[in-house]
């Protein structure tokens, strides 16, 4: 075959159709070109062989990245994680949190551009039964997603709306903090059975003797716990209980305070009878028993503190019987001033004498907020579960939080709150106030201490001033806490102020977001997202022309290149996360995006 230049320009021609035709033509061109015998073929053909297989290659390339993107925009299913298999996929000094990616500059860029653009836009599909965008776990490449375990010393937020996932975040957490043979708390207002029995499942994989379970509505299979067990001052028990007492917004509260003076009263003379303090003995003696508990604590009082040459005075004013004890009293008083204060001065015992001979209509009225909130936590099964008798009976288990967290046990304590929201809010309060004294006590004198992990779901229904306080100073105590909610505006609702909201709110450096409906939530959760400067191109054309110049018009055309800056994640798209699908900000700037697995 000759080269006159017709071939050359059919390898022009073959080229061209290569580049605009399908991959059918573009391989036939090319096995054409290579039936050619080596004594044919031309340099030109030659070359020509080479570009249209570099074309078809390309081509072929661009067309199984094209499939794999569309195969990730698809999103996956839930993946099942069995339970034995955890311990093969943690890490030391990591926290494991399913599959996922960073999610930096270019993910935000990749987003906007696929909601922006029309032609990106059709390569999303979505699922009719399934809640969300799936597509966007697929803008990264996912991959076992592991974050530093020290992060979490920080605390940890989890919101996201009913069915999105928080249950199963609990699953994951509890789980890698049971087999790391950590301590374990869950308050779980509703109570969920399924956390529960996950809950024992991991604690048995481990040891199942270091579960523990608290639940009203099963007092059979219940521990007692005592919440006023672990405190440092009397005055700590006071405030404690007078803080359930409703009251008012805003201003003080003339009832309370002075149910709280009460309470420090009765606390301080049971102290004195060498009493542990008790829900049931603060009921009993702050219902009108006053005055009997005042004879009980200067009767103790001058046995261990009257000095010799007044024994013979005490002796004979212990015997002594009226029919008016408001007189019996005074002569107690009297002796007490007379012959024990100089030495042994006690302010119990004088506050406990001035309140027991307080006006009694006055008293019943200032204390009638108080008595039906202890009412509802001594009566029943309730009272015997937080109220415990010092002799244990064969079966029965009598633990307190600082035992618990000394024994490394995992415990798991339903309060019931669907079935008694009144009550199980009331209880969920005392018991962070009781975790919170251990935590105070950790962080004064504690050495070489071991983590606490405390879980907390539906955590305004519990929150109050003690559990500010833990996230305050619980660090120090190596307390890690874990909250869930549903939206910010139930912390609004439950302390009365978007300022006493971000009290707690402002001292989680930790953000783990599932789906989330609530405007106010989506908001606050984006904005607490780092932000990422975005391009956006613009093209803009315009047209002059005068009389002289009708047949020659000016076309102006001008490109810009604008950026702004934005949350690396849009609130709007934060309703669109899938179930267990999640965006998390840890460690205070590092974004992920992630999906769980369901631990069965």
């Amino acid at each position: 075959m000759k080269n006159d230049g017709t071939e050359d320009k059919s390898v022009i021609l073959a080229i061209s159709r290569a580049r605009g035709g399908s991959l059918g033509i573009t391989l036939f061109l090319v096995l054409i070109f290579t039936l050619h015998g080596p004594e044919t073929r031309s340099p030109a053909a030659f070359l020509a062989i080479i570009g249209i297989t570099g074309l078809l290659i390309d081509r072929i390339m661009k067309h199984l990245e094209l499939r794999e993107q569309i195969s990730r925009l698809s999103g996956q299913g839930f993946r099942k994680l069995p339970l034995r298999t955890l311990p093969e996929i943690m890490k030391p000094g990591f926290l494991y949190l399913g599959t996922g990616f960073p999610w930096r500059k270019r993910e935000a860029r990749k987003l906007r551009e696929y909601l922006e653009s029309s032609w990106k836009g059709q390569l999303l599909t979505r699922d009719p039964e399934v809640r969300g965008s799936r597509f966007i776990q697929g803008l990264g490449k996912p991959e076992s997603l592991y974050i530093p375990l020290g992060f979490i010393s920080g605390h940890v937020l989890i919101t996201g709306t009913t069915g999105a996932g928080k249950t199963r975040l609990f699953d994951l957490l509890i789980a890698q903090a049971v087999m790391r043979g950590e301590c374990v708390i869950i308050l779980d207002p509703k109570g969920d059975q399924d956390l529960s029995a996950h809950t024992r499942a991991a604690a048995a994989a481990r040891d199942p003797r270091i579960f523990k379970f608290f639940h009203p509505g099963f007092p059979e299979r219940s521990i007692k716990i005592n919440p006023l067990f672990n405190f440092s001052r009397r005055s700590d028990l006071a405030s404690r209980l007078a803080a359930l007492v409703p009251t008012a917004r805003g201003g003080a509260d003339p009832f309370r305070a002075f149910a709280e003076l009460a309470l420090n009263t009765v606390i301080g003379g049971i102290i004195i009878i060498g009493k542990r303090p008790t829900l049931k003995l603060v009921r009993y003696y702050a219902d009108s028993r006053v005055m009997e508990l005042a004879f009980l604590s200067f009767r103790e009082w001058f046995l261990r503190h009257t000095p010799d040459r007044f024994r013979e005075d005490r002796d004979r004013l212990l015997r002594a019987t009226s029919k008016i004890p408001g007189k019996l009293l005074n002569e107690y008083n009297a002796f007490y001033l007379r012959a024990v204060k100089k030495w042994s001065p006690c302010e119990e015992l004088e506050a406990l004498f001035a309140l027991a001979k307080h006006d009694s209509a006055h008293y019943g009225k200032m204390v009638a907020s108080l008595l039906p909130v202890l009412d509802m936590l001594t009566q029943g099964d309730l009272g015997n579960l937080l109220s415990p008798s010092e002799n244990v009976r064969i079966g029965e288990e009598l633990w307190d939080f600082e035992s618990l967290i000394a024994h490394e046990r995992v415990v798991y304590i339903g309060l019931d709150s669907l079935t008694d929201p009144i009550v199980g809010s009331a209880l969920g309060s005392l018991l962070l106030a009781d975790l919170a004294a251990v935590a105070g006590s950790r962080y004064n004198y504690g050495k070489d201490l071991r983590p606490v992990n405390i879980f907390v779901d539906e955590t305004a229904e519990v929150v109050n001033e003690q559990l500010i306080q833990l996230l305050n100073k619980g660090r120090g105590a190596q307390f890690r806490i874990t909250m869930a909610t549903q939206t910010i505006a139930d912390f609004e609702s439950r302390l009365g102020s978007p300022a006493r909201a971000m009290q707690v709110l402002g001292n989680v450096n930790n953000l783990i977001s599932l789906r989330v409906i609530d405007r106010e939530t989506r908001e606050y959760v984006a904005d607490s997202l780092p932000k990422v400067r975005i391009s956006y191109r613009g093209v803009s054309e315009s047209t002059q022309s005068t009389s002289e110049s009708m047949t020659d018009p000016n076309l102006n055309t001008v490109r810009t290149v604008t950026e702004e800056s934005e949350p690396s994640f849009p609130a709007e798209m934060l309703s669109e996360l899938p179930d267990l699908e999640f965006i998390a900000r840890v460690g205070g700037a590092s974004v992920y995006k992630g999906q769980l697995p369901l631990i069965c």
